[in-house]
């Protein structure tokens, strides 16, 4: 047997098995790992940015990955429990096997819908602060800026919240 066919071999048992175990968890476990790898790299090496909007970027995607794969795993695991539950409840107890992915599927949408967004902008900066040498402010600027424009005063105002050049929001 040669070397290709052993990758052939392996290459068609790995398809096989990623086809028979086609959870929805997986994917979304997959994306966030990538996600939670990837872009707090690439944003760290784009040299173009502020160093401190590439910090606040890079720290806030790494948390949201670190957040994604706690929040998935564990709404799957609380699926698991209740699909039992619920499949005697609407007394379709035969169909577990197929209720389950779809219960798995709804937990992971729900999660990136509302879990993951929430968890993430109240942990984000209270633990920025604690890891930054300076604190994000979230006070909004005391005067707003007055340009004149052909002689009629026009007033603009900044609604973000900002720390020195970073804006966060708004």
């Amino acid at each position: 047997m040669t070397a290709t066919d052993k990758f052939t071999k392996s290459f068609t048992k790995l398809c096989g098995n990623l086809g028979k175990n086609n959870k929805s968890l997986y994917s979304a476990l997959t994306i966030a790992v990538s996600k939670g790898t990837l872009r707090p790299t690439f944003t760290m090496l784009d040299k173009k940015q502020d160093k401190d909007s590439r910090n606040y970027a890079a720290f806030r995607e790494g948390l949201t990955g670190a957040v994604a794969i706690i929040s998935y795993l564990a709404t799957n695991k609380l699926v698991d429990k209740l699909a039992e539950p619920f499949c005697k409840k609407a007394k379709i107890l035969d169909k577990l096997e197929q209720v389950k992915p779809v219960l798995s599927l709804i937990s992971v949408s729900m999660s990136a819908l509302i879990v993951i967004p929430l968890v993430c902008n109240l942990i984000t900066k209270p633990l920025l602060d604690k890891v930054s040498s300076k604190p994000v402010s979230n006070k909004r600027p005391s005067e707003p800026k007055t340009i004149k424009f052909q002689g009629y005063p026009a007033v603009y105002k900044n609604f973000g919240y900002t720390n020195g050049k970073l804006r966060i929001g708004g």
